[in-house]
């Protein structure tokens, strides 16, 4: 990768740290991706290797003696060429020693990008910002203007803050802000009011405040 997937820098910085896969990080912007590589491994030493199937049949091919990969199994190589210097047989608890090995680095790379993207998304930032003293401090004095009462219908206890608009989320005024009970506001973020959907602001996801 020579330019960033999102914000199309040319600033790339690319890591070794892998067998099978390239790790590429933007600097200008902090997205990262990776990428199999095309070779079996970073440290390919292959030697010619048949394929027996049976008494009659046989492929020839190559194996990579530090990895145990075998990458031409769709195209084997020409007899002609490449009989003579055949030096073994093609180990086949090896091979899947690879194709193991592949996918367990993929799975891990998998599981850090899933990791990412939550750390990066609005929810974690949301999260984040509920367990701080400015909206901790910002929720009680709702409750103490709405009497703890919840303000859509009258008669429970309020448990939980409502955005009225997401507008200044983050730096909210108090009159964005209602104290409601956890029913209503189940059913609210089930059928927004008038004024979120005449705001078209993006919400994070709906969670107890």
């Amino acid at each position: 990768m020579t330019v960033c997937d999102k914000c199309k820098s040319k600033n790339i910085r690319y890591s070794n740290a892998y067998n099978f896969h390239n790790f590429y990080a933007c600097q200008d912007c902090n997205y990262w991706t990776y990428r199999q590589i095309e070779d079996c491994c970073k440290d390919p030493f292959k030697i010619i290797v048949i394929d027996r199937k049976n008494h009659d049949l046989y492929f020839i091919r190559e194996q990579c003696l530090n990895c145990g990969g075998c990458i031409n199994k769709a195209k084997p190589l020409p007899a002609k060429k490449f009989g003579d210097q055949i030096r073994g047989e093609l180990s086949e608890s090896r091979e899947q020693e690879w194709w193991d090995n592949v996918h367990d680095e993929k799975q891990a790379l998998v599981d850090l990008k899933k990791e990412y993207r939550y750390f990066n998304s609005p929810s974690f930032k949301y999260n984040e910002y509920r367990s701080t003293d400015t909206w901790k401090q910002k929720r009680k004095l709702v409750h103490e203007r709405d009497n703890n009462i919840c303000q859509i219908c009258k008669q429970e206890k309020s448990t939980e803050i409502h955005h009225l608009t997401y507008k200044n989320i983050y730096n909210e005024k108090l009159e964005d802000l209602i104290a409601i009970c956890h029913t209503c506001h189940k059913t609210v973020h089930i059928q927004p009011t008038s004024n979120e959907m005449n705001q078209g602001n993006s919400q994070p996801t709906s969670t107890t405040v």
